[in-house]
């Protein structure tokens, strides 16, 4: 008997093990998060997909990224930076003018997958209030730098009612990647109901009237997160 209690405990040590790990694991990806509201993408029955684009405003490169979305009459949804919005006020203050959506990437571009409540929580809330600065009235979605969470952010997001959007399509311009192969990426990937992972950078920009052009000839129509999170209500 005592040997299968020892038996017993062991199992029970690994059992914990076993799941502390899954869990460990899984909430680095981006279909699972331990608490909260999360989307990578909605089933949807018409072609809609969301372009999102992180880490700015960077400056003349943002402008320009943002002239040629409106050139090509799409709306998307930037993903900005505190300290970013801090050294352009006016630009993140024209991203929302000309209809695209803002939304809140951290204040510090930091990887949010390590335990400081504190510091998440600061991360949210002044970035939240730069935006706010700028006269932005609509709802202020979040996503995580890297999109690294585990648990304490997930949960610092659900007491602030704030769905996390992470994405479906990733083409890595972050990478460098050329931007006929971001296009054959997108084109490849995207479904009714994408979310696409954008970055404001050089190569980002020229791949966008392909990209755009693909897309509208695939019968895609191009909307904001939350009129796309509005479809699956």
């Amino acid at each position: 008997m005592r040997y299968r209690g020892l038996l017993f405990a062991v199992l029970l040590v690994i059992a914990g093990v076993g799941n502390w790990y899954w869990f460990s694991h899984a909430s680095q990806t981006n279909n699972f998060q331990i608490a909260g509201e999360f989307v990578h993408r909605i089933d949807a029955t018409e072609k809609v997909v969301a372009l999102t684009f992180d880490d700015g405003p960077r400056g003349p490169l943002s402008r320009l990224l943002m002239e040629e979305l409106n050139r090509l009459g799409v709306k998307a949804t930037f993903f900005v930076v505190g300290r970013q919005i801090k050294q352009y006020p006016k630009l993140t203050r024209d991203l929302w003018l000309s209809g695209h959506q803002l939304a809140n990437h951290s204040y510090h571009h930091q990887p949010m997958n390590t335990e400081r409540p504190w510091f998440f929580y600061q991360e949210i809330i002044n970035t939240d209030a730069l935006i706010r600065k700028t006269g932005y009235k609509g709802i202020i979605h979040f996503r995580a730098p890297m999109g690294k969470k585990r648990f304490v952010l997930p949960l610092l997001l659900s007491m602030q009612e704030k769905t996390h959007v992470l994405w479906d399509v990733n083409p890595r311009d972050y990478l460098g990647t050329a931007p006929e192969k971001m296009v054959q990426t997108v084109l490849e990937k995207v479904k009714p109901g994408s979310i696409v992972l954008l970055h404001d950078r050089e190569n980002t920009l020229a791949s966008l009237p392909a990209m755009v052009k693909g897309l509208r000839a695939k019968g895609y129509r191009f909307v904001t997160v939350d009129e796309l999170l509005k479809l699956q209500r």
